[in-house]
């Protein structure tokens, strides 16, 4: 692991870093995200709080049983072509929420999930390492460095990147970890699970932009529907808050739904929704005190995120 480096020195060579990729990086006038680059599509749905819940777990938005206007943004990490290996981005923005939020504009409580349940590196020194061999366009000299090797994270960005047939059928991950209660001592990661009565069985349209014709296909037949859950840290050495890259064992700590989310039949990827899902941004920040983020992977990402939100909107105004 690279030796510990201050919050605020680490915040601004992310920026820099970040903001020079994402830049060079831009296509047809449109500046990517860092990660979850590609829109995929921004469909608007119902997030249902479960009334049935343990006690434990009701704190926050799950306090009690609710249903709250959701946002869902769907996205590859990387790839622009949806046939290639890759890993999915799931962003949800909640509205209508009550109480005050830590960052950002009041109402709203945001959830940030990948399609694999650890990230890549397992601190944000390493992030850094990674942003600046990015920066450099020498990505595998950071894996594979003989002097600074990365080979657990080599191992995972490989397991990672996988094909799918539609974002609907795709499990994710929060893979960082957040409060559960203000002050009720409680750790937990979020998954979102796929639980639709349809199943996207072959590619439709095959190409370019298959993940989203599977989408809007998928919706045509039957809503899509997936439950939302949380993992209780049972033990911190197993289950570290400050080590990204470890898969909290789901033997040991079983997910539990607390909420359902349904997706009906919608117009989303025509050009101008397209253009308004792009202009969007997400925070993990953007939350109430019940769901606080932990760790320092988690508390560089609420300025290297906004920071990179201002970048994108700036050049593309």
């Amino acid at each position: 692991m690279d030796q510990e480096m201050p919050i605020d020195d680490l915040i601004t060579e992310m920026n820099q870093g970040i903001a020079a990729v994402i830049t060079n990086e831009a296509e047809d006038g449109v500046v990517p995200r860092f990660n979850q680059a590609k829109t995929i599509g921004c469909l608007r749905g119902e997030f249902r709080v479960h009334d049935d819940i343990p006690p434990e777990l009701k704190h926050g938005i799950f306090s009690e049983a609710k249903t709250y206007p959701a946002m869902l943004r769907f996205a590859n990490a990387t790839s622009r072509d949806d046939a290639e290996k890759d890993v999915r981005g799931l962003s949800i923005r909640l509205s209508d929420v009550e109480g005050p939020v830590l960052w950002g504009e009041p109402g709203f409580q945001d959830f940030i999930l990948n399609s694999y349940p650890a990230l890549f590196v397992a601190t944000p020194e390493d992030f850094l390492g990674f942003i600046l061999a990015r920066q450099a366009n020498q990505r595998l000299w950071f894996f594979l460095n003989p002097f600074n090797p990365h080979l657990k994270a080599l191992w995972i960005a490989f397991k990672s990147r996988q094909n799918h047939l539609c974002p609907f059928d795709v499990r994710f991950w929060s893979t960082t970890p957040y409060k559960l209660g203000e002050n009720s001592g409680q750790v937990v990661k979020y998954s979102v699970l796929p639980c639709s009565d349809y199943q996207t069985l072959q590619a439709e349209k095959p190409g370019r932009n298959q993940l989203r014709a599977a989408m809007k296909a998928h919706l045509q037949r039957y809503p899509a529907k997936f439950h939302f859950a949380v993992q209780t840290q049972t033990d911190p050495h197993s289950m570290p808050i400050e080590d990204a890259s470890v898969i909290w064992d789901e033997a040991v700590s079983p997910f539990r739904i607390v909420a359902t989310i349904t997706l009906e039949n919608q117009d989303f990827d025509d050009p101008e929704a397209l253009a308004e899902c792009e202009a969007s941004s997400f925070n993990p920040w953007q939350c109430l005190a019940a769901h606080e983020p932990l760790g320092r992977m988690n508390q560089v990402r609420r300025l290297v995120y906004a920071h990179a939100a201002a970048v994108r909107n700036r050049n593309q105004e």
